[in-house]
Formats: structure tokens, C-alpha cells, sequence
């Protein structure tokens, strides 16, 4: 595998594509935070984008693969830098606050195998904490109890963390109108297995009972979503959209981006409010994932208002922290209900309101003085330690 060495490339930062994390940090809360239920008068439109909040998973996916392609692939294609330095600099990225969102957790994981099994066995909880620590639980835990609702992600950015240096480098080789190609068949990919649920409808009641009906039910029956290879053609396109981004020799007019990425978030709008609550799998994966891959790419090339104000300051470190955010706001919430049930009675969205602003604070807070001080003691745990000098190094008397 051809590298390069990471100090002589390294590519101007994307302020705007980590400031769009911060928003789709914050669908992911809206998802988690709102009940439906509790306020039946709430506008319908509110609602579906509130209920959609969950989609924005898949922007994290694509987000992904592109900034990793732009960041760790030089412009012939090669590797940037050492298959080690990378995994070094993935785990100390995602373990110091994946490791504390566990530990404030563990009441919950506690609470939820006691509910599901009360009988639960030391083996079995066991088996869930290796798989947890191990980040494999998207993997084995398919119907147990789940230690951080979150974490399943964490496992599948595992698994694309371990393809990316081997996948990566293939697709950049790649011609332009091969990787195009690619980039659709991905597509494609991600769409299918959903697809296969929604054919079953369409072959009917005698169609559904055939050899192809009962193939596609099964294939329609798995947990797609959940399951990393599943998700992989988001992450693939990521990293097909990074290369074509980085081979670019016109990078075109900011006003022209400026408006298309308008548009883009117009339909993207429009599409969530006027579907049902909950876009189905399909809908996810054939329309918004597109529109998402669409939004990076335009707001990476430049657009006005500094990135529509993702590109400034404050959602750049707002776009930072979004990882602290994601992994500790299912929790925060948690305690707040607990506490409220014992003391305020307040309705449920009344307190997701108030927590909003605590957990984005918490967020800043957790980046400051945990992941980044984590990662970098992290980072120099794992560097090699200079030699030393030959006369250093012959003890004496």
C-alpha cells in the first residue's frame, strides 16, 4: 500500500462539514427527546421533522467516508500515512467518550436486562459487555438488551474504520466515471434490502407465498438497519463523493452552491414534512441519503455566509463536540426523567426542552476536558518512543 507521510499533505479543514455534524447531532436529539403522544396539538409538519431525526444517522455515514477520503487519500490515490497511526488515531477519536458514556450508562444497561430477562445470567451479561467494549455489539447483540442506545453506531464506524484503508485506496484508483458508477451501485446497495420488504406487498397475496416471495421476506425480516454491512454502502459513497470532490479542477462559483444547497435543504424539508411521521426505510435510503450525500458536497466546495453559518466559529466547535453529544444525550436524558418523575411532574416534552441546552453545554464541556485531552494522551501512548543515542544507551558502572 503506497503512502504518504502525513506531515508534508494535509488539506484545508472543512469548517462547514463540522458544523453540519452539530445538525445532525441535533436531528438524532430531536428523535430521541420528542413524544408524539405527549402533545397531541403540535403541529403535524413539527412533528414529522422531530420523527425524522433518526435519518440522520445516515449523514453521519456518508459525512464519514467523505471526510476520511479527503483527509487520509493524497491526490494519486495513495494512503496518507501508516495503517497503524490511522487505528491509533480512530480509537483515541472515539474511545475516551464512548468509555464515559458506558459508565454514566450503567444504570440504565443495569435497569434494561432486568426488564428484559430477570433471570439474565452472568454468561449473558457478560457477553454483552465484551461485545459493547469490543464494539462488535451491532454484530452480536441483535435483540438483547443494549448498553447505550447509541453505541450500535460506534460498532459500525468500527467495522468502516478497519475497511477504509483497504477499501479506499482500490475505489481512488478508480477512473472518474468508474467511480461515479460506484458511487450509484452503493446507492443501490443500501436501497435493496429495503426494497425486498416492499416487493413482498407488491406481488400479492398468491406472489408472496412463492419461492421469490418467501426469499424476499426473509430478506426484508433482517435488521438491516442495524447491521454493519448493511449500512456500509452509505459509507462507501461517502468515501466515492471525497475522491470525485478532491479531483475537482473547476471548483465552480459559490453562488451557484450557495443556492443549490438552498434548494437541496428546501426539498429535503419539504420531503420530511409532507411524508408520514418516520420515513420508511426506502424513503431513507432512496431519496434522503442522496439529498444528504448532495448537502456535503456543496456545503465542502464553499457557499456564502461562511458555510450558511456552519463554517463559523461557534457551529465549528459546536460541530466538535456533536460526538460527546451523540453519545451522552440519550443518557442525560434519562436521569432528568428519573428526577422529574420524583420531583416536578413537568409533561415530557416540557423537560426535553430544558434539557436541549444542557446537553449541548455538556457536550462542550465533555470535548474540552475529556475526549480532547483522551485523545491526545491517547495519540502519545502510541507513538514510539525516540531512540536513544548510542552512548545513552550502554549503561554504566
Amino acid at each position: 500500500m503506497s503512502s504518504s507521510s502525513p506531515a508534508a499533505f494535509r488539506r484545508p479543514p472543512l469548517h462547514a462539514c463540522t458544523g453540519l455534524r452539530f445538525l445532525a447531532a441535533m436531528g438524532v436529539v430531536g428523535y430521541h427527546f420528542y413524544c408524539p403522544p405527549c402533545t397531541p396539538g403540535a403541529p403535524s409538519f413539527l412533528g414529522n421533522l422531530l420523527q425524522a431525526g433518526f435519518t440522520t444517522v445516515s449523514l453521519f455515514f456518508v459525512l464519514s467516508g467523505f471526510i476520511l477520503a479527503y483527509n487520509y487519500l493524497d491526490d494519486r490515490g495513495g494512503f496518507v500515512g501508516t495503517l497503524r497511526g490511522f487505528y491509533q488515531a480512530r480509537f483515541a477519536r472515539i474511545y475516551p467518550i464512548y468509555l464515559l458514556a458506558l459508565v454514566v450508562d450503567v444504570p440504565f444497561f443495569v435497569r434494561s436486562i432486568h426488564l428484559a430477562d430477570p433471570a439474565a445470567t452472568a454468561g449473558e451479561v457478560a457477553r454483552i459487555t465484551t461485545a459493547t467494549l469490543t464494539l462488535t455489539q451491532a454484530w452480536l447483540q441483535l435483540g438483547r438488551p443494549t448498553w447505550n442506545i447509541m453505541a450500535w453506531t460506534l460498532s459500525a464506524e468500527a467495522f468502516f474504520y478497519l475497511l477504509f484503508p483497504v477499501v479506499a485506496p482500490w475505489l481512488a484508483r478508480r477512473g472518474s466515471r468508474q467511480l461515479l458508477a460506484l458511487a450509484v451501485t452503493a446507492w443501490f446497495l443500501g436501497v435493496a434490502p429495503h426494497l425486498a420488504t416492499e416487493a413482498v406487498s407488491w406481488l400479492g397475496p398468491e406472489g408472496s407465498t412463492s419461492a421469490l416471495g418467501n426469499g424476499l421476506r426473509a430478506l426484508g425480516q433482517l435488521p438491516v438497519q442495524l447491521i454493519p454491512v448493511a449500512r456500509l454502502p452509505e459509507f462507501l459513497l461517502g468515501i466515492c463523493l471525497g475522491v470525485l470532490f478532491c479531483r475537482r479542477s473547476n471548483p465552480g462559483r459559490v453562488g451557484p452552491r450557495t443556492v443549490g444547497l438552498l434548494g437541496t435543504c428546501a426539498v429535503l424539508v419539504a420531503v420530511i414534512g409532507l411524508l408520514p411521521a418516520k420515513p420508511s426505510p426506502v424513503m431513507q435510503m432512496a431519496v434522503l441519503v442522496p439529498l444528504f450525500a448532495l448537502s456535503i458536497w456543496l456545503l465542502a466546495g464553499g457557499v456564502a455566509w461562511q458555510g450558511l453559518l456552519l463554517g463559523t466559529r461557534p457551529l465549528a466547535k459546536l460541530g466538535e463536540a456533536s460526538y460527546a453529544l451523540y453519545l451522552t444525550h440519550g443518557t442525560v436524558m434519562g436521569y432528568a426523567l428519573a428526577l422529574n418523575t420524583r420531583t416536578l411532574s413537568l409533561p415530557h416534552n416540557g423537560v426535553a426542552l430544558l434539557m436541549v441546552p444542557v446537553v449541548v453545554a455538556a457536550s462542550l464541556v465533555l470535548f474540552k476536558y475529556v475526549e480532547e485531552p483522551g485523545r491526545e494522551w491517547l495519540k502519545r501512548l502510541g507513538r514510539p518512543r525516540p531512540a536513544l543515542p548510542p552512548e545513552a544507551s550502554v549503561s554504566r558502572p
